[in-house]
């Protein structure tokens, strides 16, 4: 128990209760039980003034035996008032008057009269009492001498029986305490520890390869904090696993599809099943097939550099506009292809950016790959750039098949295709916009991609803008 989060908290919160308690118990037997001690010499004290008058007046200005009689009387009385033995002695010693029938006062208490002040001790007068009990010595002055003293003795075990009533009421307010405070301690303990447990067994679950588990929130203190982050890490968790599997079945099929390709020509070719005639023809495929599992290949070994900590970006000033003109350039023939008509608007007509010219024009020639390959033949592609809030604004928009917003949620994942059912989209293996992505990011700027659906619903403008820095 003690090694689990509930037992610690619990056994931590209840030792630092009992010993709270435990110390409030010491301190207050300690206080109370000096408080009352001096209580009671206080009020034997100023009993003791009552009985100096009295002696002088009873005991020395009157000697008769009426007088005896009222003075033991009065004796008697304060006896019972303050709950002690009185006893009057001279300076000799000898007992005038006692209570309780004391016979000689223990020559060590008779300091009060020799240094004429109050004293306090513990002593059984010579075996008079059983046990120590507490004598408070006070010196009896008349006519500004010092005639003998009374002593006030009260027996110990009457403060211990004040004490013990004391300390029993303490003990009981402090086990309802104790009980009340070990329930709640016991909740809250409780209640911090189960969902630590439950994320515990999720944690579990999930390192069994089953993602779709969660904690259930139920607060928003820090343990609730922590079981959303943990829904949030599960959930993270989930969409690696599904992107892993989802990577390696298209890595596979991307890689196996040229593959066969190529070896199925190259066997036919050596076993004579195609002719000699058609050979150039299909050595032409196998170098197309070859050329594409190049790109396949160096582009996923270009991701994973991107992905390291390792990957630096060359820095240098560059006329963006000058760059797209000559991405058009070098795609003039497939433009020309599917009739396309492009529509550049540059506003400069000179915008100097900042970033690595080579994956920027890696980016360009993406953008523009797509946009022809997935337009309408005959449609328009339109290119802007512009300046706002400080950076320059490119963007790239086609006219072709509406994309959904599931889609565009999606189209910066590796391998994703917005339909792996068509034709025209074979040549590709998706990893050309999550490249682009990977490039915009480690520039520090930001890419979004947005379709704006055309009157049919079917088709679309399909954007893609992106931010450099300004030089």
């Amino acid at each position: 128990m003690y090694k689990s989060i509930f037992g610690r908290m619990f056994w931590t919160y209840a030792i630092i209760l009992l010993v709270v308690f435990s110390t409030i118990a010491v301190s207050m037997s300690m206080f109370f039980t000096r408080f009352n001690e001096r209580k009671q010499i206080e009020t034997m004290v100023s009993v003791a003034h009552t009985v100096e008058y009295w002696t002088g007046t009873l005991q020395i200005e009157q000697t008769d035996a009426r007088s005896a009689y009222a003075f033991a009387q009065i004796l008697n009385s304060w006896a019972r008032f303050t709950v002690s033995d009185i006893t009057v002695v001279n300076r000799d010693g000898q007992v005038f008057d006692s209570t309780c029938g004391l016979k000689a006062v223990p020559g060590e208490l008779m300091d009060c009269i020799s240094q004429n002040r109050t004293t306090v001790h513990r002593n059984n007068f010579n075996g008079f009492y059983k046990n120590k009990v507490l004598s408070v010595g006070f010196p009896l002055n008349y006519k500004d001498n010092t005639i003998g003293a009374v002593f006030f003795t009260k027996n110990t075990s009457d403060l211990r029986r004040s004490l013990m009533e004391l300390i029993l009421m303490f003990l009981f307010s402090c086990t309802f305490a104790i009980l009340f405070a070990f329930v709640l301690v016991y909740v809250q303990a409780r209640k911090i520890s189960a969902p630590i447990i439950k994320m515990n067994k999720a944690a579990q679950m999930i390192a069994a390869g089953n993602f779709g588990e969660r904690v259930e929130v139920t607060s928003h203190d820090e343990i609730g904090q922590l079981a959303s982050t943990f829904n949030f890490m599960a959930s993270s968790i989930e969409k690696s696993d599904k992107q892993r599997q989802s990577f390696v079945s298209d890595v596979s099929h991307e890689l196996r599809t040229p593959m066969t390709s190529i070896s199925g020509f190259v066997r036919g070719m050596l076993d004579g099943t195609i002719p000699d005639d058609k050979r150039d023809d299909y050595l032409r495929i196998v170098l197309d097939e070859s050329t594409r599992l190049t790109k396949l290949v160096n582009d996923m070994l270009e991701m994973s550099k991107m992905d390291s900590d390792t990957f630096k970006l060359d820095i240098t000033p560059f006329d963006i506009n000058d760059l797209i003109c000559k991405c058009l350039i070098s795609l003039e023939s497939r433009i020309e292809e599917k009739r396309l008509e492009i529509n550049v608007d540059f506003r400069p007509d000179r915008l100097v950016t900042l970033g690595d010219k080579y994956q920027i024009q890696r980016v360009i020639l993406n953008l523009l790959d797509n946009a022809i390959k997935f337009s309408y033949e005959g449609t328009e592609i339109q290119i802007n750039t512009w300046i706002e809030k400080g950076k320059a604004h490119i963007s790239v928009s086609d006219t072709g098949d509406r994309v959904s917003d599931s889609d565009i949620k999606s189209l910066f994942d590796r391998f994703y295709k917005t339909d792996k059912s068509r034709a025209k989209d074979r040549s590709g293996a998706g990893l050309g916009l999550s490249l682009v992505q990977n490039i915009i990011r480690l520039h520090k700027q930001t890419i979004n991609a947005v379709c704006t659906p055309n009157d049919d619903e079917k088709s679309g403008v399909m954007k893609f803008e992106f931010t450099l820095e300004i030089a």
